[in-house]
């Protein structure tokens, strides 16, 4: 017989999965078997609590209470669920899933733009953003020309036009910061943006299984670092006598070896590994940034997280998800689709909590 501290952990993860997966989701989209497994847990939970407590029935342990309480939230939930899925458009499901993805971007651009120094910033993760978002657009459009009455989608596709044209813009503003300047300042921008790149790499590569890793993403980091280095060797053969550009011109061709180098050894590796594999790889290195997670932010002081560290997991999880779409586009297992919708539940949950941290620090700098 499990004990009640067992039981509260049950009941926690319970609501762990319920933040996750269902507050703030769109009910149409929402998984009904995942629903029916909290409240069979919280039934479970419930029974044995009551077991536990016999001898006392005049006492109703904060354990049957939480287990009651849930059970209210998750059958009244589920009610309201099977009722949108039973009356939706199978295409607003699908639209409302494109409009999430497209948020995610969004999001991305809030966490390595807004508030940043332009002259550091990488403009190939702005072009890459925009090439994302052209083909949720496009995705977005063919299920519009199919369905005409879905008026919130032609909302949706107005909303990622005016993101990919206001990232189009940034994207030109940073070339300028990074050009449009002294010599000095431009080798000052290149460290910065190389400085950048490497955090990119650390990220979302180092200490990370090179099978479950996006070689896209590398041969764009190496491709923008060969810019970097460039720009460095043309600043100093135009007469720019700086020892820390010299320096860097080092540093960065150092770096672009190593990253050369694991780049061809991640594309050997994924084309000896059947899709199986890669798809259990993939949930794999989900399931690690989820339980780091729960180690260093769940139920935590906000103003007291490190962001940073939050960054870097919504990054690998981005890249998690980018593959398991190109996965499931291509008809592939359920084992993918199961684990993609918990990816993407995930970084909703997680976006959002970046929010509230950033606006918890804020707060926190402004009364100090």
């Amino acid at each position: 017989m499990p004990s009640l501290n067992d039981l509260r952990g049950l009941l926690q993860e319970n609501d762990a999965t319920y933040a996750a997966r269902f507050a703030g989701h769109p009910r149409a989209t929402r998984d009904l078997d995942v629903m029916d497994d909290l409240i069979a847990t919280a039934q479970q939970v419930m029974g044995e609590a009551r077991i536990a407590m016999s001898g006392t029935p005049a006492q109703k342990s904060e354990v049957v209470k939480e287990a009651e309480r849930q059970l209210d939230i998750y059958r009244s939930e589920r009610t309201l669920i099977a009722a949108a899925q039973k009356d939706a458009n199978p295409a607003a499901r699908q639209g409302a899933i494109l409009g999430g993805r497209a948020n995610m971007v969004f999001h991305r651009y809030a966490r390595h733009f807004a508030g940043q120094s332009r002259s550091s910033r990488d403009g190939t993760l702005l072009a890459d953003m925009v090439a994302e978002l052209q083909r949720i657009h496009a995705a977005m459009k063919a299920l519009s020309v199919a369905n005409p009455k879905l008026e919130t989608l032609r909302d949706d596709m107005d909303v990622v036009q005016g993101r990919m044209q206001q990232f189009n813009d940034e994207r030109k503003e940073v070339a300028k910061a990074q050009t449009e300047c002294s010599p000095d300042e431009a080798a000052s921008a290149m460290a910065g943006a190389a400085n950048t790149l490497f955090a990119q790499y650390r990220n979302c590569f180092a200490e990370q299984a090179r099978v479950s890793r996006r070689p896209e993403l590398l041969a764009r980091l190496v491709d923008a670092l060969t810019q970097v280095g460039e720009r460095m060797k043309a600043l100093r053969a135009q007469g720019l006598h700086d020892a820390s550009n010299d320096g860097n011109i080092d540093i960065v061709t150092q770096r672009l070896a190593i990253y050369q180098t694991e780049l061809a050894a991640i594309r050997q590796e994924r084309q000896k590994t059947a899709l199986p594999a890669l798809v259990g790889e993939l949930g794999a290195a989900a399931n690690r940034d989820i339980e780091q997670y729960g180690k260093h932010f769940a139920g935590q002081d906000r103003a007291t997280r490190e962001l940073p560290r939050l960054t870097a997991m919504l990054d690998r999880l981005d890249e998690l998800e980018r593959q398991m779409t190109r996965i499931d586009d291509s008809a592939g297992p359920d084992d993918n689709a199961n684990n993609l919708k918990v990816v993407r539940d995930t970084l909703t949950m997680w976006a959002d909590e970046w929010d509230a941290i950033s606006e918890a620090q804020q707060g926190r700098t402004r009364k100090s």
